[in-house]
This record gives structure tokens, sequence and C-alpha cells, in this order.
């Protein structure tokens, strides 16, 4: 009986792979005959409309290969003809939705677009404005894209702006981006984000998320010509899945300092001569400490504990007793204490739960959170929240004693 169903079973899919008008297996393509779209640009067309653009890049594999324009024409991003130094092949359509826009570029391609290598989607500013969560939900619903793809929102200009004009300076904005992400880790001013992450913000921080922002610039190359550039300022802040405002490079390791997300940062202090030190973060941790009186949620301690290393000293004197050392300690929380607190300052004042300091007394008081979860946003944007750093200098890496030190005995 056994053998009976199973021969029965099998029969029945060998008869559904059997005929050429239907099968239950993907129609194969010629890899020649996909374009591997790697970057996506979103962004709202001005207006009463609520009609998209959607910009695509992929990279452009021929040599002196030309820029497919959205009417189907080839060109360059600079508007030269024949031959061109441009590293994309870039695609532009409009649509009533995303969904519609990715149908219409489709139209304007030799090639059969393929989604599955999208790496990174870039988020106008006016979409943003918008709302953010109408224009994620098909990058999160179509089974081709990624959610382990990286977001970003494009301040001052579009996304459209920044993948053409990026582009006519002979470099792939993808190698752009992925350069720019690490290099992120430096600072500690900003992070990157994937979709699914992204997502968590929205559907569990009350339509609240931080988004990182980058913006097109311009800088100097070898030959001293002016080159567009692309460079991060800190993070988009949303509210009520809305973009309510940004906090730049200036206070935004505050942001990461409370999410727990600095990986290596500088920090500038003095030391007792008055010349100057740099300490290097090799470690912070901060907790979220929620002060309850029965039921009631009446203050939150923010309470960050950094280590760093010194990584420079100006002056030839020497560091190493504890009075020095404890004197660039205490600048060092100082500042960072600065930056916390002038951080949450803008994110209250834009009443969003972007900080996850919710998910902080969520994991540390499970149940008294579950009788003030409905009402988080009121509380949060009322009650008091102090912040406490304590700074600790661990190592000296190399030299112990600075460079002269010996000429001063």
């Amino acid at each position: 009986m056994r053998r009976i169903i199973v021969g029965a079973v099998l029969i029945l899919l060998l008869a559904g792979l059997a005929g050429c008008k239907y099968s239950i297996l993907p129609k194969s393509k010629e890899i020649n005959d996909l374009q591997l779209v790697q970057v996506i640009g979103i962004d709202r067309l001005p207006g009463e409309t609520n009609d998209c653009m959607l910009t695509i890049a992929s990279k452009n594999l021929e040599a002196g290969g030309e820029q497919e324009s959205s009417e189907g024409m080839a060109r360059s991003t600079d508007g030269n003809t024949g031959s061109s130094k441009s590293k994309a092949l870039v695609l532009t359509s409009r649509g009533k939705t995303i969904f519609d826009a990715v149908r219409n570029v489709q139209t304007h391609s030799s090639k059969n677009i393929f989604w599955g290598h999208s790496e990174y989607y870039l988020i106008g500013e006016e979409a943003a404005k918008d709302n953010i969560a109408k224009y994620l939900d098909f990058l999160i619903r179509d089974h081709e894209l990624r959610i382990e793809s990286k977001v970003y929102i494009v301040k001052g200009s579009t996304a459209k702006d920044m993948i053409e004009l990026f582009n006519q300076t002979g470099f792939f904005i993808l190698d752009k981006l992925d350069s720019l992400g690490q290099n992120l880790k430096l600072l500690s001013t900003s992070e990157e984000i994937k979709v699914h992450k992204l997502i968590r913000f929205i559907d569990v921080h009350h339509a609240s998320a931080r988004v990182p922002c980058i913006y097109l610039t311009n800088r100097d190359n070898e030959t001293g010509k002016q080159v567009k550039d692309i460079e991060s300022c800190g993070y988009a802040i949303f509210s009520g899945f809305k973009l309510s405002g940004f906090i730049g490079t200036d206070i935004s390791r505050g942001v990461n300092l409370i999410t727990n997300t600095v990986e290596s940062s500088i920090v500038t202090v003095k030391d007792t001569t008055g010349q100057d030190a740099s300490l290097e973060i090799i470690d912070s941790d901060t907790k979220v400490i929620p002060y309850f009186n029965g039921d009631e949620l009446e203050s939150i301690l923010l309470k960050a504990k950094v280590t760093s290393n010194i990584g420079e000293i100006q002056s030839q004197t020497s560091f190493t007793d504890e009075l020095s050392i404890s004197h660039m300690e205490s600048q060092q929380s100082k500042i960072l204490e600065n930056e916390m607190k002038k951080a949450l300052e803008e994110v209250l004042k834009l009443k969003s739960d972007c900080l996850e300091i919710c998910d902080g007394i969520r994991l540390s008081r499970p149940l008294k959170w579950h009788k003030i979860k409905d009402r988080w946003m009121q509380i949060f944007t009322s009650i008091p929240i102090d912040v406490e750093v304590e700074s600790r200098i661990q190592r000296t890496y190399d030299i112990r004693d600075p460079s002269g030190n010996r000429m001063k005995e």
C-alpha cells in the first residue's frame, strides 16, 4: 500500500512537470540577459500627486559602456553620448505605487531586471516626510527583494539626483555606500540599518524610527576639480511614520551611546598641562534603569560605562599617575554625557520612540512594562530622564610616557 501511494504521488508530480504552458519551476534566464539591480532609489513626485519615482542602478560591466536613460536611449549621466566612463546603468520610472513603477521600469530596459541583488534602498527626503511605511511595503512584500538590504534617507535632495550625479564621478555608488558603512564604525556618529530592523522599529516603537541619513556634497579631487561625493550626516528621526527632524553628527554619537551601538570613536580632552589628548572608545555599555512607584513609572536613569585607551598625548608630561588619568576620565564623561543629553532632548522634542529605551524597561521589568505600554509615548515625553557616564582609561598602547618626557627630567 505504501508503494502504491508513493507511486501515485510521483505520477502526479511528473504530470505537473509535463507540458509547456504551466510549470511549477521558475522560468530560467541566462545571466547575460539579466540586469542585476544593486541600488534602488525611491522618491515622491512634487505637487499634489501621490505618484512616486523609482531609480535603479546596476554596475556597468562593459568597458566604456553607456548608461541607459529612462527613455530607453543610451547616454551617460553627464549628457555625453558615445563612449562613457559611467560606472552604473541607471533607469528611472514613475508609477502610482512602487509596484507600478517597478513594472514600468522594465519597459525601459533591454534586459530582464533582477531584484535579488539589491543591497541599498535610498529614500528621498520628501518621500520620508510623506510616510515611510507605505514606501517600504513593496520592499518587504515582494519575494525577490531582500530584507537584509540597508536603508538610507537622502537629506536635501532626491534619491534620483544622488544616484545620477554621483555616477558622474566614475565611481559606482554601491562601492561608495559599502565603504561609507564600514567607516561609520570608526566614528560611531551613525550606523547601518537593515530593512527588517526598520520594520521592527515601526511596528514595535509606536511608528517611530531612526534611520541613518546621507547627503550629496562637493569635494576636491587629486587635480583640484570639484566632484560629487556622499557623506553621512547623522540620523533622520521618524514619528508617526513621518520624517520629523534630523540629528546631526555633532551629537549623533549620543544616540549610539544610548542605544549601545558604539563600536569605536575618538574623544579629545585636555591633559593636566592643557594640551590635547585623544582617547579611543573601545567599549561602552548603557543600561536603562527604571524607577517605579507601585505600577507607575516615575523616572528613568541612563547609566553608561565607557572604556577607553589613550591614543595620543601632545604634551611631553608624564600622564600615568592617578591624578592625570582621573582628569582625562572626568572630561570624557562630561563630553559624552552632554552628547547623550542633547540627543535625548532632540528626540523628546520630536516625540519619537527611536532610542529603544522602552526595550530596556520591557526586558528588565516585564510585568510592570505590560501595565504602562499602552501609555508609553505619553509617559516617555513627560517623565524625568537622567544621564550618567562613568569613564575608565584602560591602556596606553605601546608606550607609557610620551616622547621627550625624559628631557624634562
